[in-house]
């Protein structure tokens, strides 16, 4: 168990400053284009994200409450950054005690980003949008992450080096965090990618499901 410690926090270190440098980006533009107004609320925005990633980050596990107001501080700048091009939906079931409930942080921001970056930033068929649902199956948190994106394999042919390797890079990662998280609390954790397609066999987006012991 202290062995799988020791890599969750190595794993974490990873993590922060990858998540953090892409909010980063996400600012640049506004500064460069001297648009005032707009890259104060947006730095008000990134100043509260750091707060909170930085704070979260000094625990193996927080409040999914925590988690969750990071994650839309997150995909808020993001669609402020792709100049709204697509839209989001956060739906959480009642009976989730968000206060109490505790995960690993920055669990479901690589698969947010992915979503967003390799789905819905390539768009151009009509709106995007990301949509998030929360709900709790027994001892396990289950979210579902969905977006009605290009598709992974047309996100594929692109080829964008840069962006397949910033892809795997946060993918990888993660995928290790879930394992490292099954091994050291003895609690399955595990993630189910899912190409959504039409009845025509048309790319319609990626769905990702995420199951974590609680």
């Amino acid at each position: 168990q202290r062995i799988s410690e020791a890599e969750l926090q190595a794993l974490r270190a990873q993590m922060n400053p990858h998540f953090l440098f892409n909010c980063l980006n996400s600012i640049n533009s506004f500064i460069i284009k001297n648009q005032q107004e707009l890259a104060t609320e947006y730095l008000a925005k990134f100043s509260k994200l750091i707060r909170l990633v930085l704070n979260n980050s000094k625990s193996s596990k927080v409040t999914l409450a925590n988690e969750l107001e990071a994650l839309e501080l997150y995909i808020q700048l993001e669609a402020v950054r792709f100049s709204d091009k697509f839209a989001y939906k956060i739906a959480i079931v009642p009976e989730l005690e968000t206060d109490y409930i505790e995960i690993p942080p920055l669990l479901l921001q690589p698969y947010v980003e992915n979503s967003i970056w390799h789905g819905l930033m390539h768009k151009t068929d009509g709106p995007g949008l990301l949509e998030i649902s929360l709900t709790n199956e027994g001892e396990f948190l289950k979210a579902v992450i969905e977006d009605n994106g290009i598709g992974r394999e047309a996100a594929f042919k692109l080829k964008s080096k840069s962006a397949h390797k910033h892809k795997s890079y946060g993918m990888n990662i993660t995928s290790e965090r879930l394992a490292n998280l099954s091994q050291g609390d003895q609690k399955k954790a595990e993630v189910i990618v899912l190409d959504l397609v039409s009845p025509e066999g048309e790319a319609m987006g990626t769905r990702v499901e995420l199951n974590v012991g609680i």
